[in-house]
């Protein structure tokens, strides 16, 4: 029972640190915010979803 209890956590453990390692490596560009962009690119933008 005390087996099967460690073999659970390892793995949750495991999950955990998989999960952060792959965030960290996905969100490594910055977001940027409309109110922080010029007319040139919210036009350009606005094109490419019309």
């Amino acid at each position: 029972m005390l087996y099967q209890i460690g073999l659970i956590v390892l793995i949750v453990y495991v999950a955990l640190v998989l999960s952060k390692r792959f965030n960290s490596t996905k969100n490594g560009n910055d977001l940027i915010y409309e109110d922080e962009m010029d007319d040139e690119e919210l036009s350009s933008i606005d094109e490419e979803i019309h």
